[in-house]
């Protein structure tokens, strides 16, 4: 029975050692450390290497579960970039959303061509939302409308965009509908057909809003009705 348990203990430590060199041969996270919060959608990494170990690829996935050799599924990847052996720093070209990501980093033996995945770090890109600026026209042929356009940018899929014309504090007029989110600034067009209630040129007050998980940013100017 002492055999077998000096055994069992000596197949443990191997075990353990193995696992040991593996994490120490692979990549260290370095920026941004595990849970960062990161204000960018396009957020730049950086991260160390052992020596004689060389840089092959980039990973983000939207899952921190990984296969037996560390790497994501790829179901569960958003984000993938083939590196240099030299390289320690990468910075995504492709925008990413609002939301909770992880990121490793593949590498390779230089001798061996043994390859190693960093330990997935987590980190967190919040709701960002921006509404640059609201504009309105009045036509009046072939039939009175006001076209509202909305500029504004979002780093969520589908952002909530409202439209409120109020006369005083009555609401006359209010429409909403969930846009295609584009951290470029995009402009979001609506029309507004005034009733027979409304005169022509009354004063009114227009605000636009854009919204996403609790983040609101709005707008507000004077238009006259068409």
């Amino acid at each position: 029975m002492a055999v077998q348990r000096r055994s069992a203990f000596v197949a443990a430590f191997v075990g353990a050692a193995i696992a040991a060199a593996a994490a120490i041969a692979a990549a260290t996270p370095v920026a941004p450390p595990p849970g960062a919060t990161v204000r960018t959608a396009h957020p730049t990494f950086r991260w160390t290497l052992p020596a004689n170990e060389g840089s092959q690829g980039i990973f983000i996935a939207n899952s921190p579960a990984v296969t037996a050799e560390g790497q994501f599924p790829e179901g569960n990847v958003v984000a993938v970039d083939v590196l240099t052996l030299d390289s320690r720093k990468w910075t995504a070209p492709w925008p990413l959303y609002a939301g909770r990501y992880w990121w490793n980093v593949w590498s390779t033996d230089l001798e061996t061509v043994e390859s190693f995945y960093s330990a997935p770090a987590a980190f967190t890109i919040p709701v960002a939302l921006r509404l640059y600026g609201v504009r309105a026209k009045r036509f009046s042929v072939p039939r009175r409308r006001l076209w509202v356009d909305v500029r504004a940018s979002a780093n969520v899929k589908r952002p909530l965009v409202r439209i409120r014309l109020l006369l005083d504090r009555r609401i006359v007029w209010k429409t909403a509908r969930r846009a295609y989110g584009n951290i470029i600034p995009g402009a979001f067009d609506f029309y507004w057909y005034p009733g027979r209630g409304v005169k022509p040129g009354t004063h009114l007050r227009l605000t636009a809003t854009i919204s996403s998980g609790g983040v609101v940013r709005s707008r507000s100017i004077p238009v006259r009705a068409p």
